[in-house]
């Protein structure tokens, strides 16, 4: 059984690709986070993102995606007929409330570049936590 939208697994993608962000100039963690996050899909494929609704919770994942749209754009923004946009919205939120923390706790912030001391610092506090 797979795990989905887990810390773990949003700190893997993390620390598998960060190096190669170092020094890249006028690119912040923001920039890093679209890259990783936002431009790519999570799960493409109807029965895997239902199975993974199903194994999340469906209602569970509703609620939170709600929640952020209400939050985000004033309304229910995401079309919660399709599985696969509600576990690519969900995974979005998962990992930029990961990212905003992991960075809080390296005393960086989302719109800091990605410096190479930055960029150590982030991946240090990675692996610390």
């Amino acid at each position: 059984m797979n795990e989905y939208f887990t810390d773990d697994e949003i700190k893997e993608v993390l620390l598998d690709n960060l190096d190669s962000y170092k020094g890249i100039d006028s690119y912040t963690f923001n920039d890093v986070f679209d890259d990783l996050f936002a431009f790519d899909y999570y799960i493409i494929g109807y029965k895997e993102a239902a199975g993974a609704l199903k194994e999340y919770g469906i209602f569970k994942a509703l609620e939170e995606v709600q929640r952020w749209d209400i939050a985000t754009f004033g309304h229910w923004d995401t079309d919660y007929t399709d599985p696969e946009t509600i576990v690519n919205t969900l995974k979005y939120i998962h990992a930029s409330e990961y990212m905003q923390d992991m960075l809080g706790r390296a005393c960086l912030e989302m719109y800091d570049e990605t410096t190479t001391e930055n960029v150590n610092k982030i991946i240090k506090t990675l692996k610390e936590y």
